[in-house]
């Protein structure tokens, strides 16, 4: 004998049992801890740096009238550079909310972390300013494609669009 079950109805009325404990802080202990930057100390680190070594090379007799002009344009460029770099980190670290983003948002977000801290260890071990300049372009080039992840990743959610879904559906 055949009986039809009305599924939907009959799941409703399934009493909603919860765990006794949550599992979420043992799981938690084992996840890997999200490396925290001191933004500011690596900022303020590598912008002394890069002012010690102009103004050590400023500071030689034999330099020439106009490469004396080149070496304060080039110091105004790349304070230029580092205010930039500055502004999209502080705006880039605003936008990250782990609490709408997906799993591959976050795992982008961290990698653009390491590669973030990478570049950072490149300029603090005193690169040329044809150098430096290189990976102050990099590091303001990663953070606004970090910033841009981000900010679709919140438009989406504000839409009620998932992410990766819409990524999915690209590929």
């Amino acid at each position: 004998m055949n009986t039809a079950i009305d599924l939907p109805n009959a799941l409703r009325q399934l009493p909603l049992e919860a765990p006794a404990e949550s599992a979420w802080p043992g799981l938690q202990r084992h996840l890997p801890r999200k490396p925290v930057w001191p933004k500011p100390a690596f900022a303020l680190a590598a912008s002394t740096v890069l002012a010690l070594l102009l103004w050590q090379s400023g500071t030689h007799t034999d330099t020439p009238p106009s490469a004396t002009t080149a070496l304060s344009a080039g110091t105004a460029d790349m304070q230029v550079l580092m205010d930039r770099s500055a502004q999209l980190e502080k705006a880039f670290y605003a936008q990250q909310d782990d609490a709408i983003s997906s799993a591959s948002v976050i795992a982008a977000n961290i990698g653009i972390e390491e590669q973030l801290a990478a570049i950072d260890a490149g300029l603090s071990q005193q690169p040329s300013p044809e150098d430096a300049r290189a990976l102050w372009q990099q590091r303001i080039s990663l953070l606004d494609q970090g910033l841009q992840l981000n900010r679709t990743n919140a438009d989406f959610n504000a839409a009620g669009r998932n992410f990766d879904l819409a990524l999915a559906s690209t590929n």
